[in-house]
């Protein structure tokens, strides 16, 4: 899972640790050392038992290491032979490519399967999305817009439930947001071709 920011602040480690402390949630982290605050380019959180959680790594402007990995996600979403869709939304997302300052990359490691790891993972994703102005992509799933609604389709297997989507206006201007129903066939056919469905609220 990965999260485009918009904004570089410094998100330091002492930081991150505060997230944990701020919401009683023990754990430990592991990085190498910062010449100033913020300035790190992989950190590993774990259970106080030590087992891994999940590894965060950060490409910045700031240090060149972004252009890499942001040419890699154009590529991919431009891949002929295997589409992002809808088409519209890739435009879209191509051009807030150009915008981002800052990738923080989450792994997931086998710690993050239990309740604790969950509770550490979420508290340190929830407050990285809401300290940086951003988007997030979700492997098999898709990406967001800034409001955090779903824009491309990504899944390769039939779903179930509701989920918040969001599709161009005509003019590629405004996001509609609504509420898909995964297991309505038609409704998503509709909004993986950037069309609205009817009655969609």
């Amino acid at each position: 899972m990965r999260f485009f920011g918009l904004q570089d602040k410094a998100i330091s480690i002492d930081q991150i640790a505060g997230w944990l402390q701020t919401a009683f949630i023990d754990g430990e982290i592991e990085s190498e050392e910062e010449e100033y605050p913020g300035c790190w380019r992989t950190l590993t959180l774990f259970l106080d038992s030590g087992e891994p959680v999940v590894e965060i790594e950060k490409f910045s402007q700031a240090d060149d290491s972004l252009l890499d990995p942001i040419q890699d996600t154009v590529r991919m979403l431009l891949d002929e032979k295997d589409p992002v869709i809808p088409s519209t939304a890739v435009k879209w997302l191509c051009q807030f490519m150009s915008r981002v300052k800052v990738l923080y990359e989450f792994r997931p490691m086998q710690a993050i399967n239990t309740e604790e790891g969950w509770q550490i993972f979420n508290e340190v994703w929830t407050n990285l999305r809401e300290n940086l102005q951003g988007i997030v992509h979700l492997e098999n799933e898709g990406f967001t817009n800034e409001t955090g609604a779903q824009i491309t389709w990504e899944y390769s297997t039939p779903e179930s439930g509701d989920l918040k989507v969001a599709t161009l206006n005509k003019n590629g201007t405004e996001w509609i947001e609504y509420t898909l129903d995964l297991a309505n066939q038609a409704h998503c056919k509709m909004f993986m071709a950037g069309e609205v469905p009817d009655k969609a609220n």
